[in-house]
């Protein structure tokens, strides 16, 4: 039978077991009853730069997206509400700080802001000894990079355990390993296929820390492992590890946490979890540009507040991506929507409304298109037995001019494609998320056109099928083919949509190349999706689809 210390007995006594909640064991003091489950606290070392992984831009470790929702929420969505949680911090705090307030303020939460994050004497021992008088009693710690699948460890502490999995002999050189059966024997650098997951429980704490603190620093760092040291008997507990401390392991950590909802660019991300969306930027005026911006969207969007430099949030909105309606009287209904709210007005086509539009279509694109000059992608002859040119020689085919002759002034959403339009049937009610903080310069002032080549980009190439891998292309020598799933309702608003540009006057031709040139626009966006896939298909695709539309052939089935 196990034992425990029992803060009522004032004594460490035996223990009783019963099944409880959560598919979990609840531990009972057999003298006076009291619960002895969740007897420690829980700890989370997140204070290092985590310079191996830089998958979003500027984002914290501790944030990195899977399924739309950051690792640190992953760790603590295994752990009861009732147990205490401590966080050391360095780098990059405020992200942390103000996620963590704003999406986990049902928690107990104690930040622990470690003065030495990168210098010499740093390391995970060092943010751990931070940590000390907050963990005064027994406890579990775990690097932020560190995901297991089983919980069943953060229920209850009645000895010392170290956190271990299998690795491959060619990964084994990149971790500290672990050699031993039931108990740890040692723990050492080389190869091997055991490693230490970096996650332990400590039971003899007082012990575990005068171990720590007695240490020398290895390699400028200060390890966390010398405080195993002091402990008699630590127990082995092999876990199911994902890691997500590199970008190597972080890809392949997120090839099992697959069902994302949006998809992450290299400088963005968005989270959706406990009834919140946060949306990070890599450059902080973004967000601030967006909350800013969402004044001038007519009540038409949620309500948006700042958390931090890069972040803003709002309450999930409830309802049916427009992408996933069916209902063709919907569609209609939304275009109408948008002519009315968004479409309409009055403004002057000024000399400066003109030059915004000369950024967003000329000299974005060929500026976002430079990377793909002269590459063995660019340099395909054929795309689905088409013949292309290089992608310079077709961007130097476009009448420009004619863009600026058609452009409207208007309100603008700047990203108005079905996956960021909400509709809520019960109250009969669109609602517009995800919009863009500028269009050139001005936060108010945009170009219909821009808005109709959204809908138009997005209507083949549907986010979610994406997500699902429903598109491919292959490369033959000087050949490349591609195909994709496009969803039937979505074909079929083509035809919606083509039909109202017409009746409202819009120029079609503008349209339908604006709209291709949004594929083109955003390829390079892209680089660490899907390993880079899908930025290189939408490059070909855009090229295919640009050189149909200059021959005057295009065809959307």
């Amino acid at each position: 039978m196990k034992t425990a210390f029992c803060p009522t007995c004032q004594s460490n006594v035996k223990v009783t077991s019963d099944y409880g909640p959560r598919n979990s064991w609840l531990y009972y003091c057999v003298e006076c009853d009291t619960e002895l489950s969740y007897n420690f606290k829980f700890c989370i070392l997140a204070a290092g730069r985590g310079t191996r992984n830089n998958d979003v831009k500027g984002l914290h470790k501790a944030l990195l997206p899977l399924e739309n929702k950051p690792i640190i929420s992953h760790i603590i969505d295994k752990l009861d509400e009732k147990i205490e949680i401590v966080i050391a911090v360095g780098y990059k705090s405020d992200q942390i700080k103000s996620y963590m307030n704003e999406v986990h303020s049902d928690r107990k939460i104690t930040y622990v802001d470690v003065d030495n994050y990168d210098g010499v004497g740093s390391g995970p021992g060092y943010s751990l000894l931070s940590c000390k008088d907050e963990l005064q009693t027994p406890f579990i710690f775990t690097s932020v990079d560190t995901i297991v699948e089983e919980d069943m460890a953060f229920n209850y502490i009645s000895e010392n355990w170290l956190g271990a999995s299998k690795v491959s002999l060619e990964d084994s050189m990149n971790y500290c390993l672990v050699r031993g059966s039931k108990y740890l024997d040692q723990l050492f650098y080389g190869t091997g296929n055991r490693a230490y997951v970096g996650m332990a429980g400590i039971y003899d704490y007082q012990d575990f820390w005068s171990s720590l603190e007695n240490k020398e620093i290895v390699k400028d760092e200060y390890q966390v492992i010398h405080g195993f040291d002091g402990l008699d008997k630590i127990r082995l507990i092999d876990f199911t590890w994902h890691d997500t401390g590199n970008n190597k392991a972080y890809y392949d950590t997120k090839k099992v946490f697959n069902k994302e909802i949006v998809a992450n660019k290299s400088d963005e991300a968005i989270f959706i979890d406990k009834g919140k969306v946060v949306k990070y930027f890599e450059n902080p005026n973004r967000a601030k540009t967006r909350v800013e911006r969402s004044k001038y969207l007519n009540g038409n969007v949620p309500e948006v507040r700042q958390i931090g430099e890069n972040m803003y949030i709002y309450d999930y909105v409830k309802g049916k991506l427009l992408s996933d309606v069916f209902d063709e009287n919907v569609l209609n209904k939304f275009l109408d929507f948008c002519q009315s709210k968004l479409f309409t007005s009055d403004l002057p086509k000024t000399d400066d409304f003109l030059n915004n539009c000369k950024d967003m279509y000329e000299t974005k694109t060929k500026h976002r298109l430079e990377s793909m000059i002269g590459t063995d992608l660019d340099k395909i002859k054929t795309i689905n037995g088409v013949e292309v040119e290089s992608i310079k020689d077709l961007l130097d085919k476009i009448d420009w001019n004619r863009f600026y002759d058609n452009a409207k002034p208007s309100y603008f959403h700047g990203d108005l494609q079905p996956e960021n339009i909400i509709y809520n049937s019960e109250d009969d009610k669109f609602f517009l998320i995800d919009w863009r903080e500028t269009f050139g310069s001005s936060k108010e002032v945009g170009d219909v056109y821009y808005d109709l080549a959204k809908i138009y980009h997005a209507l083949l190439i549907n986010g979610n099928s994406i997500l699902n891998g429903h598109y491919n292309y292959e490369v033959r020598i000087d050949k490349a083919y591609i195909d994709f799933y496009a969803k039937s309702n979505l074909i079929y608003f083509m035809n919606i949509f083509k039909q109202f540009c017409i009746t409202k006057g819009y120029d079609w031709q503008s349209v339908e190349l604006l709209g291709i040139l949004q594929y083109l626009n955003i390829c390079t966006l892209y680089n660490n999706f899907q390993e880079g896939k899908y930025g290189k298909f939408l490059f070909l695709y855009g090229k295919y689809l640009l050189t149909k539309h200059l021959k005057k052939d295009l065809t959307y089935i």
